[in-house]
């Protein structure tokens, strides 16, 4: 591969997201590179968030983490498709059992990482919740919950509990995710009166989270809470400039012609990182437009010429 192609697919962290991404790593290694059993009169806290408005890329970041500067198995779970043990009338299986799917199948890897998304969707005062809230807690405690059955539906060997629980508390490393919406939108809400005061944004505080999730649940995380900020007129060109070099040159002059006009917009929407996947398309809906036929991919790509046919040789068959 050159060093072009492999330029192109690296992983680009912008700017906005470097800090909160730089740290993480500091981290993950003394989480995933330390041995943890050499330190038996505590328990290493290895629970963080990971918070930010809708679209600034927390998904993004903790797969980049594990997968391209850990190294290190991947698995993300939404709490939004969190399927209890026990409770098959949603169908699939549940979330737990591929959990533990996961850890047992990694067991002799570095570590691995776990990204629990939308944790501010287990808010909600309901019995499913509770016992939804119970199961995160399993995975914050590293620890199996009673009654699980592995994915095939069958009771799991006590001894594979106890290897896969080990795994839990020396070997991986949990992320939540959570936009907490409600509080960004608070913040940048126009203020009322003759004299309103400057509407900057103010980082939330572990303490503005319990007013979302219950204590019990939050102080299972570290203190430190890593806050992706919205991203600035400057991300968002930065998002248009890099992401260009990966897009056919059919497309790519379009691209970037109409991601630059249109950044204003996408500041005042707050687009966050789907940005650019909106303007590809409004770029080939563009270009589209001015061609006589559609073109597609094959269509870039050099075509062998067809192989000249004797027509003496064809049998026509008229049924």
């Amino acid at each position: 591969m050159s060093d072009k192609s492999t330029s192109l697919n690296k992983t680009v962290i912008l700017p906005y997201q470097k800090p909160i991404f730089d740290r993480l790593c500091r981290i993950a290694r003394a989480c995933l590179c330390v041995n943890r059993k050499d330190i038996q009169s505590l328990k290493l806290r290895t629970n963080f968030l990971l918070i930010g408005p809708s679209g600034t890329g927390k998904t993004f970041l903790a797969r980049a983490l594990a997968e391209e500067e850990m190294k290190v198995p991947y698995l993300s779970v939404s709490i939004s498709d969190w399927l209890l043990i026990g409770n098959s009338n949603r169908g699939g299986t549940c979330t737990w059992s591929l959990i533990f799917e996961f850890l047992e199948k990694n067991i002799n890897a570095q570590g691995v990482i776990i990204f629990i998304d939308e944790a501010d969707k287990a808010s909600h005062d309901t019995n499913y919740n509770s016992f939804l809230k119970t199961e995160v807690f399993s995975v914050c405690d590293y620890r199996v919950p009673l009654g699980l059955s592995d994915t095939d539906n069958d009771v799991i060997d006590p001894q594979r509990i106890e290897r896969v629980e080990e795994f839990l508390k020396y070997k991986t490393m949990v992320i939540a995710g959570a936009a907490f919406q409600d509080i960004w939108e608070n913040q940048s809400a126009p203020q009322m009166g003759f004299a309103p005061s400057d509407n900057s944004i103010n980082a939330p505080e572990l303490c503005d989270l319990t007013k979302y999730l219950p204590r019990e649940l939050i102080n299972r995380f570290s203190s430190e809470i890593f806050i992706l900020p919205q991203p600035t007129k400057a991300d968002y060109q930065l998002m248009i400039e890099t992401m260009s070099a990966g897009i056919p040159e059919i497309w790519r002059a379009k691209f970037l012609e109409l991601g630059i006009a249109r950044l204003d917009q996408a500041l005042s929407n707050q687009k966050g990182a789907r940005y650019p996947e909106e303007i590809l398309l409004s770029a080939i809906v563009a270009v589209r437009g001015c061609m006589s036929e559609f073109v597609t991919q094959d269509d870039l790509i050099p075509q062998e010429p067809p192989i000249e046919q004797d027509d003496s040789q064809i049998n026509i068959s008229i049924f």
